[in-house]
């Protein structure tokens, strides 16, 4: 009898075999392209920090002018991989920040712009990653007020040097002194030391600046929109911009880097107490505006759901017929000033007027003739023009502005504008009705914080009003379910009935002086599509609103070609953005007067005011018939249509 072979064993080997090498394959695969697209992923959220990080460093340098405090911003330099069980991780990314070597700032004028005494100078501030994995981003830097994100493909460019204000051509530098050099992965805290601000004013005047950029560049890409200054190259690593615009007001501040300032520019405010100046410089009580509050003729509070601008009033003892004052302010961030210079009538005063841009205080100066006076400037209540809001093709919430878009898990049939902090949590709001849903809700632009509002049924499609009318507590504004009533409503009074139009009602817009008499209307859409408004005082009961007629009527598709009122020119009254029924998009006054901004291929849709680009004027965003999500720039100029790249919004709830 011969032996019985048992293979068993072998099947057991042979079959752990096979399971140890799948496990080896799929470790290899895990190790060769899981944690470095993970990595990556790590890195692209670090460098958009980083971004952030500079945005913020670049208004921290405008804040830290005329200020005895030192400020101070955080850089993160590098970052951490997530810990992991099992594959391995590459070092930390450490990345650098340094400035450049000074170079010299000169003007084409014996007078000291940038510098009382000797020659002023600046440099750069450079951040560049160390990435393992990320390889598009090369660096982040700014200089002369220009924020340069540089990538392997090209390189983005936000300039504020020079731009247009009110109608005056304005230079605006910040010189950096002081040495940066530290490397690593850790977050370093960059404080910032600001002088005082010197301003002028030049004609056709000529800078030459120490750049990281060639003259081509400046005068192809970072100036391209300014068809009034050419680049030439100049020596030591200096570009040479000639401005041929006429009339420019100049001014100059310095930022030291970790340390005091190396120097100053020559003061613009002179006391006058040596007896040398001919008159004396001072501001009037603003108290009489719209919208003000604890007013003095040293400090003032602006509510900006009243009035988003505060005209502003300086007069010179004895009076001086024919003197030119001049106008600026410490914290641009706060809000401009337009004019920036104004000649005095017979009675020794002239005005010019502050535009709210966001909340805080910032410093007013006047001067002229050897002396000059200051007023602090508190804007409160501000709804934010920084982002839009637009729903993705799931319907989800997106809140976006120039340099990132964050979708939010909420979603919705209805949108409107963000809100300044309407619940008192410290956030803005975005106001929105649930897709599905038929009540008011509201959500931090994080996604935290959603609470429902009203207990009312809005309807849809339709737009959100947000704001103040007649004297209330800040509110959304909306159409009922029915279309028979207006409300608004905020956490502290619920749902408040507001007025019932005898037109009926689609949609609110929301309040806003748009006739120039000092108190805001509030702008809606009756049931025939027909654009109008209601002074204050109407309601609650039946009332009938004042009509604007367009010309081609009011664009209506999926959703409503309607925009939030705005001023968009810092004159103090609001036009009403609107799409109209020819797909054109059109800015419209209390009369019917209409300035139209694009002529075809505008979808009739919701459309948004805002200050896309940060330079302190305000665009109009709109969806076009193909779905892009497009911007209206320079309003008052040359009308620019600009592409956000944003290709997801629906067109039934629009951009607010």
């Amino acid at each position: 009898m011969g032996l019985i072979r048992d293979a068993r064993g072998q099947s057991v080997v042979i079959g752990s075999l096979l399971i140890f090498t799948v496990l080896i394959l799929a470790f290899s695969g895990y190790q060769a392209f899981a944690v470095p697209d993970q990595n990556a992923e790590v890195e692209a959220e670090h460098f958009q920090t980083v971004e952030d990080q500079f945005a913020r460093l670049q208004g921290g340098v405008v804040n830290a002018v005329g200020e005895a405090d030192t400020r101070s911003t955080s850089i993160a330099l590098g970052t951490q991989y997530p810990s992991r069980a099992f594959a391995l991780n590459p070092p930390p990314a450490a990345g650098r920040l340094e400035t450049t070597a000074p170079g010299d700032v000169e003007f084409d004028t014996s007078e000291n712009v940038c510098r009382a005494d000797g020659t002023a100078t600046t440099r750069s501030l450079v951040y560049t990653p160390g990435y393992n994995e990320f390889r598009e981003p090369r660096a982040v830097g700014y200089e002369n007020r220009v924020l340069s994100r540089e990538f392997e493909g090209g390189t983005r460019y936000d300039q504020r040097l020079v731009r247009s204000s009110g109608g005056t051509d304005e230079i605006s530098l910040f010189l950096l002194t002081g040495g940066v050099s530290e490397n690593g992965v850790s977050s370093y805290s960059l404080e910032l030391n600001g002088s005082n601000r010197h301003t002028t004013t030049l004609t056709n005047p000529q800078v030459t600046l120490p750049s990281r950029f060639d003259a081509a560049t400046w005068e192809d890409e970072i100036l391209a929109d300014r068809s009034d200054v050419t680049a030439a190259p100049a020596t030591s690593g200096r570009v040479e911009l000639s401005f041929d615009g006429g009339d420019y007001r100049v001014s100059c501040a310095v930022a030291g880097l970790d340390s005091d300032p190396a120097f100053s520019p020559p003061s613009d405010v002179d006391t006058g107490t040596d007896g040398d100046a001919a008159y004396s410089t001072e501001w009037l009580d603003p108290s009489d505006e719209s919208g003000t509050t604890s007013c003095s003729d040293t400090q003032c509070t602006l509510d900006a759901s009243v009035s988003k601008t505060l005209g502003l009033t300086a007069e010179t003892t004895p009076p001086a017929q024919d003197a030119t004052i001049s106008f600026s302010v410490s914290n641009d961030t706060v809000g401009t000033v337009a004019p920036a210079t104004n000649e005095t009538g017979s009675d020794g005063r002239t005005l010019t007027r502050m535009r709210a841009r966001s909340n805080g205080t910032m410093k007013m100066y006047a001067a002229s003739g050897g002396s000059g006076d200051v007023i602090n400037i508190t804007v409160e209540n501000l709804i934010p023009f920084r982002g839009v809001v637009f729903t993705d093709g799931s319907k989800k919430v997106t809140t976006a502005n120039s340099t990132r878009t964050n979708t939010l898990a909420a979603e919705a049939s209805v949108l409107g504008p963000l809100v300044s902090d309407i619940d008192g949590d410290g956030s803005e709001d975005i106001p929105y009705v649930p897709a599905g849903g038929t009540t008011v809700h509201i959500v931090n632009p994080d996604g935290t914080d959603e609470t429902e509002l009203s207990s009312s049924n809005s309807r849809s499609p339709s737009l959100l009003g947000v704001g103040q009318w007649n004297s209330t507590r800040m509110s959304v504004y909306f159409a009922s379910g029915d279309k028979s009533t207006i409300y608004r409503t905020n956490p502290t009074q619920g749902d408040v009935r507001v007025v019932e139009p005898t037109n009926s009602v689609k949609a609110v817009a929301g309040p806003a002086d748009i006739d120039d008499d000092s108190t805001d209307e509030l702008v809606y859409v009756d049931d025939s599509s027909a654009l109008r408004y209601f002074e204050p005082g109407a309601g609650p009961g039946s009332a009938t609103g004042e009509k604007i007629s367009l010309a081609n009527g009011l664009g209506e598709n999926n959703g409503i070609g309607l925009g939030r009122p705005a001023d968009f020119d810092g004159d103090g009254t609001a036009r009403i953005p609107v799409v109209d029924g020819s797909n054109r998009l059109v800015l419209v006054n209390s009369t019917g007067s209409e300035t139209v901004l694009v002529d075809s291929g505008v979808a009739k849709a919701p459309v948004a005011a805002v200050d896309w680009d940060q330079d302190g004027e305000l665009e109009v965003m709109f969806l076009t018939t193909s779905g892009g999500l497009k911007y209206v720039d320079d309003i008052d100029g040359t009308l620019t249509v600009e592409d956000t790249g944003i290709t997801e919004p629906r067109k039934k709830t629009g951009v607010t």
